[in-house]
């Protein structure tokens, strides 16, 4: 019986150690929500002119935003991030651009290179991160990008 009884106590304390550590490897993960807000953009041609619609194939499209901490419908009163994307029309049939964009936040920032972004469709985009710097210096996971009228929500799952 005692044997019975040390195995038992054996058996959960393994079974928490692995909780426990299924649970730090978990909380690694975290998830910022982001109101964006546009305060700049420009459209330039393939020579950096700048340029107006409609499009053309080799135009640039640069966006920068202040992001507060939330969503569209319920926000921090001050900006406490920042991103900037840049992209490249690719086919103006299909209104797509390849695209490169940064977060920064605090002293560090997030990366999410050549991503495709349809530049008229209000459809949520899924950006992969690729990197970063400070504490997001190996960062992965995803961004998820919700347009709210001229703005966009922002759902950042990272690991850093």
């Amino acid at each position: 019986m005692r044997r019975i009884k040390c195995v038992a106590v054996s058996i959960a304390a393994c079974i928490t150690i692995v909780a426990a550590d299924a649970s730090a490897a978990a909380a690694k993960t975290s998830t910022l929500r982001f109101f964006s807000k546009q305060v700049y953009s420009r459209i330039s041609d393939a020579s950096g002119h700048p340029a107006v619609p409609p499009l053309a194939v080799g135009d640039r499209l640069s966006f920068a935003d202040n992001d507060y901490v939330g969503n569209h419908k319920h926000h921090a009163k001050q900006a406490t991030a920042s991103d900037h994307i840049v992209c490249t029309v690719t086919n103006t049939s299909t209104s797509t651009a390849l695209c490169d964009g940064t977060i920064a936040i605090g002293g560090a920032m997030i990366f999410g290179d050549d991503f495709v972004l349809n530049f008229i469709s209000n459809a949520a985009t899924t950006v992969k991160i690729t990197g970063g710097t400070g504490r997001y210096r190996h960062a992965h996971g995803t961004i998820i990008v919700k347009p709210v009228g001229d703005n966009n929500d922002l759902m950042i799952n990272v690991t850093p």
